[in-house]
């Protein structure tokens, strides 16, 4: 073998392992990110999963609202507030009141790009709108039966 060939040889066999170091390192790097990412995901799941049980457990213990759902949205932004666990490092949580006032927005942001956000309507968790007993009235009569003459 020939000093050309042997230079040519290693200077191949020195790039092949300089691509193959720098494709593992960029592979770890992208593997990383995507672990953080997933993480902060699961850690954005968490805290919206706990909002249905802490408003249930919160309208349980005190009073809810009156029957004005501009009412209730401090109150329910209040009690998640004071309510969701702790965040994880890296993941921020902020509060806000859509535009017409009947709704809280929570918002969550992570690195790496991660956003997620979610409208709360206190309607949905029965914190405003009509009584319940005046829903069950409301609802038993409109389903009477018509008479046998009105047949």
């Amino acid at each position: 073998m020939n000093l050309i060939e042997v230079i040519v040889a290693a200077s191949v066999f020195l790039g092949a392992c300089s691509g193959a170091a720098q494709m593992g390192a960029s592979s770890a790097a992208a593997m990383t990110s995507s672990r953080a990412r997933t993480e902060a995901l699961e850690q954005i799941e968490a805290q919206l999963l706990a909002v249905g049980p802490l408003i249930a457990a919160a309208r349980a213990e005190g009073p809810a609202p009156s029957s004005s759902c501009r009412t209730a949205v401090p109150w329910l932004q209040a009690q998640l507030e004071t309510g969701l666990p702790p965040l994880a490092p890296g993941v921020q949580r902020a509060f806000s009141v859509d535009p017409t006032g009947e709704q809280v927005q929570i918002a969550f942001s992570a690195e790496g790009g991660v956003r997620r956000q979610r409208l709360l309507n206190p309607a949905a968790y029965g914190l405003c709108g009509a009584s319940a007993a005046d829903q069950q009235s409301s609802f038993s009569t409109s389903l009477t039966e018509p008479s046998d003459a009105a047949l």
